[in-house]
């Protein structure tokens, strides 16, 4: 387990290679980034601090189902989600991916609960990895960045159709 209380001096920061922990508690207070680098997490998430992985990868990598609590993530903003927990992850609130949603495990299950958006910004547009054998359960809003600058502001745009797997 890993614990990171408030009112310390130096906030611990995750910049490069890859941490494993089991479960991740984040008391008030404390601040936690991760950037450039992966924190595979195999138990559950309490976060009543600040949890900065908008240019980090977070891997949920259980043994039994996982959740994400609503408001676990700094402004819901996470970098690059992995999914390697096969009985499943839910989301219990708002989660924006700005890069990648992939599976590091076959048969993979992930349960939106109809809070996952992935975003889109001028530098990028978020992306799902390879979906053979793996789940989404729920709804995904995947949002496209159009840039007005390029005449895109004043007319109507198609962009895509709904799509749904049944």
């Amino acid at each position: 387990d890993v614990f990171i209380p408030g009112g310390t001096t130096y906030e611990p920061t995750l910049n490069s290679g890859m941490a494993t922990i089991t479960n991740l508690h984040i008391y008030s207070g404390g601040k936690l980034t991760v950037t450039g680098a992966k924190l595979q997490i195999g138990g559950t998430i309490s976060n009543a601090g600040v949890f900065n992985a908008s240019n980090g990868t977070i891997e949920l990598n259980g043994a039994v189902s996982q959740n994400i609590p609503a408001l676990t993530f700094q402004n819901n903003a996470i970098k690059d989600l992995v999914i390697s927990n096969a009985p499943g992850v839910t989301l219990g609130g708002e989660v924006d991916v700005y890069e990648s949603l992939t599976y590091g495990v076959t048969h993979g299950t992930l349960n939106t609960g109809g809070f996952l958006t992935l975003k889109s910004s001028a530098a990028q547009t978020a992306w799902i990895g390879n979906m053979t054998g793996e789940t989404i359960n729920g709804d995904v809003t995947v949002e496209r960045y159009i840039d007005v600058a390029k005449g895109h502001g004043a007319a109507w745009e198609f962009v895509a159709t709904p799509t749904q797997v049944q």
